[in-house]
């Protein structure tokens, strides 16, 4: 159970070694901003596990996406990918993920927070983001936290949209991860190329922010390690154990384990919401076809 702040993240931070953070599902953050004509960059609560409960202190609109965290308002049923609208008093609540494991809540303007190298995202390694950590406090939202828009027009009851079907996807089925590979995918066998594409591997427990560890067949890594280099979100790591390790959201910027490749990044979006025993396929796709896959999700959310 994890509440936190998360906007686009810091780009261009790496060579001070602080890594992007930002929404582990991009896909989802986004659409909560576009439901009520936000900014791409406005910050976000990512809800991850549920366990939560808000109190609205003045009549608010959000939008809501990702997980399905068994929303109520004052104690009903509310559904996710869409937008609700809640009165002073209300509450907000989020139960065990029922499919997914990170929901997104978006408020007109986005959340009111310092911004640390020009971003509000949390990254708890870091120690930077969210509300801040003067006074011991940490940057997660905890209990007693108080919320404030940046924007003065809270209540947008002329708001009422939903986000189409064909766009909202299903966290119940099995991943498979289209994975660009990098120049050092030469140096392993023929026989590591196959049980990395031709086998299954199941989502480790050991898995957080920063990288997702998958269980199944050894990868024999082609050497024991490489020189530390910048590395890339999405990046597949293969280290001396041979269970690959998947670069997310909160990835250290440099690594030392050779690389496979990097999964695209679309595809990170429905790995964020993957549980634990997910079962996880890899399948090649070329830099060409997932860039121009990319480029298109950018253009639509205007990022």
């Amino acid at each position: 159970m994890l509440t936190q702040l998360q906007d686009t993240g810091r780009t261009g931070m790496g060579h001070q070694g602080l890594t992007q953070g930002g929404p582990m599902d991009l896909h989802a953050y986004c659409w909560a901003n576009y439901l009520l004509g936000n900014r791409m960059g406005c910050s976000q609560l990512e809800i991850m596990g549920g366990q939560t409960k808000l109190l609205a202190h003045q009549a608010v609109t959000l939008a809501l996406t990702g997980a399905d965290l068994r929303a109520r308002v004052n104690s009903q049923p509310v559904d996710g990918w869409q937008t609700i609208h809640l009165n002073k008093g209300d509450t907000l609540s989020f139960q065990f993920p029922k499919k997914g494991l990170r929901a997104y809540l978006a408020i007109p303007g986005g959340f009111a927070a310092p911004a640390v190298f020009g971003s509000v995202a949390t990254v708890v390694r870091d120690g930077v983001g969210g509300l801040g950590t003067a006074g011991g406090r940490s940057c997660l939202i905890g209990i007693g936290d108080f919320l404030e828009s940046t924007s003065h027009q809270l209540f947008r009851p002329e708001i009422n949209c939903t986000v189409p079907a064909r766009y909202v996807p299903d966290y119940g089925l099995e991943i498979r991860l289209n994975l660009i590979e990098s120049y050092q995918a030469r140096a392993f066998s023929e026989d590591s190329r196959k049980s990395l594409f031709e086998t299954s591997f199941t989502l480790s427990s050991n898995s957080d922010r920063m990288g997702y560890r998958l269980d199944g067949a050894a990868i024999i890594p082609p050497f024991s390690g490489v020189i530390s280099e910048g590395i890339a979100l999405g990046a597949v790591q293969i280290p001396e154990n041979g269970q690959p390790i998947i670069l997310m959201r909160d990835h250290q910027t440099l690594g030392g384990y050779p690389k496979f490749g990097c999964v695209a990044q679309l595809d990170l979006n429905r790995l964020a919401q993957a549980v634990p025993g997910t079962t996880i396929r890899f399948q090649p796709i070329s830099l060409q076809a997932a860039g121009k896959k990319l480029t298109s999700f950018y253009s639509f959310f205007n990022l």
